[in-house]
């Protein structure tokens, strides 16, 4: 009896709702907002599975709020704006922790080896369920940023001054869960631990659960950039916010002040610019990897993001209505010294030299006719 309440609760997880409601004057009149937040207490996330059911069970109530909103909804702005919020919350909930566990697997696979396991005292298969888990729930934060009044991404409406991280955080904290994967949730957000070590949770733990807590925090932070950049090495930018963000400028340049910071070790922390100035952004966050193994990951990673990332200040070239060949000439050979200081310098890998030689003749082209 006690395994088959057990294994109810495991596909049905115990949760609450709670719904924060916000008011905004506009000149249009009022405008309303709406969000939900998860409260886990009660559930037990002891395996991948009950990690997946409680995500899902949360992701579903999200889709099903936006699904009779989409009902209600006559015009086709709206009805569009609902779809892409839709799309993103799948992208967030659902792929994107698919892919950050995909990654975790293989840079665990690649730690074997490695000296920081062995001085674990947990098995592999142990360390591997653990950040399995932790990857399937990093993001949950991520379903309270959605406005379900209004059907948009709008977190800075809810009046709360916290990050999706911290939000996942507070759904899990009344859980039956480890504590170290919590903290990997809560902090996955920074470049490091040191932001972890002053937390309740953490001081309180024995020595060796804080050499865990630490090891599940950099993984995570590790493989949520890997998985993040594997996704722009394939797609580029286009299925990024950034790309319709009207703050951002697509005009095949580089913000000068931005190039020099990324190029002396300096992470970006944009809020608008040239588009490419947030492809650069996502370079940026390659100077906090942790692991000698992560960096092997993303050595064949960063080149098919760096033609991702020449091909967009191309195509932003070619679409331009007034065309400047000295500029985008300008920007390739700003985007080769970032791939030279990104990937040989700081990876310590060899740049494509097939794929540099292609960029140099379309420089020397663009060089040619501003002659």
């Amino acid at each position: 009896m006690n395994f088959i309440m057990s294994f109810l609760r495991t596909i049905d997880p115990p949760m609450e709702i709670k719904h924060f409601r916000t008011a905004e004057e506009t000149e249009k009149g009022t405008t309303d907002h709406e969000f939900v937040f998860f409260d886990a207490k009660d559930a037990t996330v002891s395996g991948v599975l009950a990690a997946k059911m409680l995500a899902t069970k949360m992701g579903k109530r999200v889709f099903l709020f936006l699904k009779k909103l989409a009902q209600n909804t006559k015009d086709k702005d709206r009805l569009d704006r609902i779809l892409k919020t839709k799309a993103w919350v799948d992208k967030k909930a659902v792929w994107h922790p698919a892919l950050v566990a995909k990654c975790a697997r293989r840079l665990l696979q690649k730690m074997r080896n490695n000296l920081v396991l062995d001085d674990i005292r947990l098995s592999y298969g142990e360390i591997k369920t653990d950040v399995a888990i932790i990857a399937v729930l990093h993001d949950i934060g991520r379903l309270s940023e959605v406005d379900i009044a209004q059907g948009t991404i709008s977190m800075k409406r809810s009046g709360l001054n916290k990050n999706h991280a911290e939000i996942g955080f507070d759904s899990l904290k009344s859980a039956e869960i480890k504590p170290e994967i919590l903290l990997a949730i809560k902090y996955h957000e920074f470049a490091d631990v040191d932001e972890a070590k002053n937390d309740e949770i953490y001081i309180n733990l024995s020595e060796e659960n804080k050499k865990i807590a630490e090891l599940y925090i950099r993984i995570l932070q590790d493989m949520d950039k890997t998985a993040n950049l594997e996704e722009r090495a394939e797609f580029g930018i286009k299925k990024c916010a950034e790309f319709t963000d009207p703050r951002y400028i697509q005009d095949y340049d580089l913000t000068e002040d931005c190039f020099q910071k990324a190029m002396n070790g300096n992470y970006l922390n944009l809020k608008g610019g040239h588009l490419l100035d947030a492809m650069m952004r996502f370079v940026t966050w390659t100077y906090s990897i942790h692991f000698k193994e992560t960096k092997e990951i993303l050595a064949g990673v960063l080149t098919d993001f760096f033609r991702q990332m020449y091909g967009e200040a191309i195509r932003e070239y070619d679409n331009a209505d007034e065309k400047d060949p000295a500029r985008l000439a300008a920007t390739l050979e700003k985007i080769t010294r970032l791939e030279d200081y990104v990937i040989a310098e700081r990876m310590g890998m060899v740049i494509d030299a097939e794929k540099r030689q292609k960029i140099g003749r379309r420089i020397a082209g663009l060089t040619k006719k501003d002659e």
